[in-house]
């Protein structure tokens, strides 16, 4: 039995979009060498949980499973290219996933069923942490670069790896649907805050 485990919360985009990036990756490798997040499927990372212990419970599953079928799904736009810092000057190039009220609405709801309070900024990346030196070979070929991409997004995926396994590589866990075909509706808004509510109650935690 895993002592403790790794989890993921994602959005994956359709075929279209994974090979589009894949084709940015490859040819940033051309450019500079193997990376990090050269061979890493295109995707929206949520919320990365480390060294977790490997147990969901059922009333948690269906919780969730509540929770986020009470969202809709929500269409959103790949639209150019970004980049942020890290220490020791390092850098990250994403895909930039446009902002509108409607998206940020629809990712504050997310953020309120995951309980997550910090900022999120959803993206898809091309080159993770990689050197300063790299990141200026790069970034002139990105710069300009007019990447638009509208795709849909009807599911949340939850992939998990042991901590402390050798090699260990992400495997599929959980996926849950989006099923509200009407919107931000009055609906939607009680059963998340049901939700978190009885999952407070029940003191009951994700992983």
């Amino acid at each position: 039995m895993r002592m403790y485990e790794d989890y993921l919360m994602l959005l994956s985009p359709p075929e279209t979009v994974k090979q589009e990036i894949a084709r940015y990756k490859k040819a940033s490798a051309k450019l500079i060498g193997d990376y990090k997040s050269m061979d890493s499927p295109a995707h929206i990372s949520i919320q990365h949980l480390e060294r977790q212990k490997p147990l969901m419970e059922d009333k948690n599953i269906l919780l969730m499973e509540t929770a986020f079928a009470a969202l809709p799904p929500v269409l959103l736009h790949v639209d150019g290219f970004d980049y942020f810092p890290h220490l020791h000057n390092r850098m990250t190039i994403y895909a930039h996933i446009r902002s509108t009220p409607s998206v940020d609405q629809w990712f504050r709801h997310l953020k309120a069923v995951l309980k997550i309070k910090k900022t999120l900024l959803p993206h898809i990346t091309i080159a993770r942490d990689i050197p300063e030196k790299d990141f200026n070979t790069l970034w002139p070929n990105f710069k300009n670069k007019r990447m638009v991409e509208p795709f849909w997004i009807n599911e949340l995926k939850i992939v998990k790896r042991e901590t402390f396994g050798y090699l260990p590589k992400w495997e599929p866990f959980k996926t849950f649907r989006f099923k509200n075909p009407a919107g931000f509706e009055h609906q939607m808004d009680v059963l998340i805050k049901e939700h978190i509510r009885s999952a407070n109650q029940n003191q009951i935690n994700l992983f």
